[in-house]
């Protein structure tokens, strides 16, 4: 797994009621991810732009995904990487855009 690619995972409800499989995109660098076998990563769903930290996707048909789609920054897990799935992977812009709104949930940019 490496930045920008896009996965299969099954992703728990904000108010851990369920779960579903869901796309997620990797934020961690590879060498997070090779030495703790673990990966973050933030939802995607299809739903529509709701805030500041939802990204739409731009070329979500190229990405591998099914419909069109926004990644979820402010909807994060850490995953063990031998239970996530490979389906595609971002472009490197969307990707920029992605991980700048990540880093401007910890630091003011």
């Amino acid at each position: 797994m490496k930045p920008g690619d896009i996965v299969l995972t099954r992703f728990t409800y904000s108010d851990f009621s369920g779960s579903k499989v869901r796309p997620a995109l990797v934020l961690s660098s590879e060498k997070f991810n090779q030495e703790t076998k673990l990966v973050i990563i933030a939802a995607i769903s299809s739903r529509p732009v709701k805030n500041t930290y939802e990204l739409l996707i731009e070329n979500w048909e190229s990405s591998g995904l099914r419909c069109k789609s926004k990644v979820c920054i402010s909807k994060l897990l850490t995953g063990n990487k031998g239970l996530l799935t490979k389906i595609g992977s971002l472009d490197k812009k969307n990707f920029k855009e992605a991980i700048s709104l990540f880093y401007s949930i910890f630091l003011q940019v």
